[in-house]
């Protein structure tokens, strides 16, 4: 039987440096010199690697198509989705690739329709992709922006 553990003999500790998260409590029983430590967890934090999933969708006002670009942090900007604005009809969906970044450190991706007409998206920010970032959204030789937000449905 170990003796009671005073508040003030009770010591948590915590750790965070070189992407490690470390959280150990421990405690000393001071009468009988006995100590105790109780349960330690180690996690590997990597950046970047949450669930945040996001629609991003807007417009390319020229020639009457909406867009929605879908994005997760496993596969980023993967897909985009254009439909007519009048009518709401789906004009295609295809898959993204990354491209490079531009010389203003922004995220450029790419795709294409059918072969024929190419899609770029342009991350408008120079970190990692969050809730409210905006994206240009070029096909068809014109341009439109769009701001994401997070998505409630899976993606």
């Amino acid at each position: 039987m170990t003796a009671p553990i005073s508040k003030a003999a009770r010591k948590t500790a915590f750790a965070i440096g070189a992407g490690l998260l470390s959280f150990s409590t421990l405690a000393m029983a001071l009468p009988s010199r006995a100590v105790t430590t109780e349960s330690t967890v180690i996690a590997q934090v990597e950046p970047n690697q949450d669930n945040l999933q996001m629609q991003c969708p807007g417009s390319i006002g020229v020639n009457d198509v909406n867009f929605r670009v879908l994005y997760t942090r496993e596969a980023g900007f993967s897909r985009i989705i254009l439909t007519r604005r009048s009518t709401g009809q789906t004009i295609a969906e295809t898959t993204l690739s990354y491209d490079r970044k531009n010389d203003k450190g922004q995220a450029i991706w790419r795709g294409s329709v059918n072969g024929a007409a190419d899609v770029t998206l342009v991350h408008l920010s120079t970190r990692a992709p969050q809730v409210g970032d905006q994206v240009s959204v070029g096909y068809d030789m014109q341009w439109g922006r769009g701001t994401c937000a997070r998505s409630t449905t899976p993606l």
